[in-house]
């Protein structure tokens, strides 16, 4: 399954989409146990959270997707119309999907959009959940390419030139 994506890409996408998770089934218990002491029904209110996190792990494949096509391509103008275009194409099936869900799962349109928020939580949660889940820290691999391995330049000066280096 998303064959391909990098390692790395399948990794923190998998770190976000557990945040979604928890988020979202927090939440969840959060609705049944407030709601049935008031008038609100609670099982619309149950489905629309599901379908935000549906929602919100499904944009995430997406936007993972559609950030590495655009990396690979080399080509800033390509990369930024793809992006556009795949932004605006998520957001119309986002709209439609939500009405769909509405009409036809009776699902609580707020529980929805809140229940897709879930996409913030996961990114906030997603450090916590790569460090208890036994990540390394990409930070102390070790000198990457193109950074401080320039000889006696200083570093803002070694940068510069492999900026200007890709320019031309």
């Amino acid at each position: 399954m998303l064959y391909w994506l990098s390692k790395s890409t399948k990794r923190t996408l998998a770190e976000m989409s557990v945040g979604v998770i928890l988020f979202n089934l927090l939440l969840g218990m959060a609705a049944a146990l407030i709601l049935p002491g008031t008038s609100y029904p609670v099982m619309p209110v149950i489905k629309g959270l599901c379908v935000g996190m549906a929602a919100a792990i499904l944009m995430l494949i997406h936007m993972a997707d559609t950030i590495e096509r655009s990396l690979q391509s080399g080509d800033p103008d390509y990369a930024r119309k793809t992006t556009i275009a795949q932004s605006m194409l998520r957001k119309g099936v986002f709209i439609a999907a939500i009405f769909l869900c509405w009409y036809f799962l009776r699902a609580d349109l707020l529980a929805i959009v809140i229940g897709t928020m879930g996409m913030k939580a996961g990114a906030y949660l997603q450090p916590l959940i790569h460090r208890i889940s036994g990540g390394q820290d990409n930070a102390c691999a070790g000198p990457q390419e193109g950074i401080g391995l320039a000889g006696d330049l200083e570093p803002e000066t070694a940068s510069n030139e492999k900026l200007e280096e890709r320019r031309t």
